[in-house]
């Protein structure tokens, strides 16, 4: 007896369709799958490079070279610049309080206090993360979201207010230099007490946008805004706004952009160099000078 064999029927079209789709969503969920772990991963590789670059590597207690004891008996660490003897007068010297970018108090702003002291001043820049410091962007990243702005912020103007600490200082000829996040804090400690700061400077940071906010600033110490251009953190409509603000505040201001550089760019290597960054440096101690009157930067 033959056996007949049925012939094997072929999946319709829309069979093979759904099966092939589901097949699709199988491997599209893989993927997702696969993504989501390696994101996980990136993200805790960021924050342990951010937690070795913060807590195991040196913070500003290898730069910093004084103490400040603020109005609630707190100390603060800061670096502090000189005019060199020569350039030093009988009279007390003009302060600059410079603050610093979000890496924390380093090299980069220590040198910069150094070169700015040459003109006259006696500059201070306080250690506004308390020890920490960071040379990664992650570390840079988690100490500025970290950060209580509102401690910071006191902080900020304790030190302007305690300036008189610090022997040959007249804390009655004072300015305010920030530079990202510090320029933040320098704008700040301008809206917070009005009547210290003779001029503030905000490089690439400080963007107040409300003119009631900054009405305070009225007949006071005027502002100096240096910005870049080619920005990818400010862009140039928080600049604009910035100076619209001041201009509706009506207060004492100037506003310069540098065409063809970015965030940042005004360093202790570059403003040696022909460039935007000198012009900047040259601009911001003149802005100092009309300002303060060293008596070293005469004689330079």
């Amino acid at each position: 007896m033959v056996m007949m064999m049925r012939p094997r029927r072929r999946p319709s079209i829309s069979q093979r369709i759904a099966g092939g789709s589901r097949g699709f969503r199988r491997r599209l969920g893989q993927a997702l799958v696969l993504l989501l772990l390696l994101a996980a991963g990136m993200v805790v590789a960021l924050f342990a490079l951010a937690g070795v670059d913060v807590f195991l590597r040196p913070g500003s207690e290898a730069v910093a070279n004084a103490r400040l004891t603020l109005d609630d008996e707190r100390e603060i660490k800061a670096y502090v610049a000189r005019p060199p003897a020569d350039n030093e007068s009988e009279n007390p010297q003009p302060v600059v309080v410079m603050f610093h970018e979000w890496w924390g108090l380093n090299g980069a702003m220590a040198e910069l206090a150094e070169i700015l002291s040459l003109d006259g001043y006696t500059v201070v820049v306080p250690d506004l993360y308390g020890g920490r410091a960071a040379s990664t962007v992650p570390g840079a990243f988690a100490l500025r979201l970290s950060a209580n702005m509102e401690r910071v912020t006191h902080d900020a103007v304790a030190v302007a207010e305690s300036v008189e600490q610090l022997e040959g200082a007249d804390p009655d000829q004072l300015a305010a230099v920030g530079f990202c996040f510090g320029g933040d804090i320098a704008m700040e400690l301008a809206l917070a007490r009005p009547d210290v700061p003779r001029a503030t400077v905000v490089l690439y940071g400080g963007t107040e946008s409300d003119p009631e906010r900054l009405a305070v600033l009225q007949g006071k110490g005027p502002v100096l805004g240096i910005f870049a251009a080619e920005d990818r953190q400010i862009a140039l409509e928080r600049v604009h706004g910035f100076e619209s603000a001041l201009i509706d505040a009506r207060v004492n201001h100037r506003i310069s952009i540098y065409p063809g550089v970015g965030h940042a760019f005004v360093q202790p290597d570059t403003i040696l160099d022909e460039g935007a960054a000198t012009q900047a440096w040259a601009e911001l101690r003149g802005f100092l000078y009309s300002n303060l009157n060293p008596a070293g930067l005469a004689r330079r």
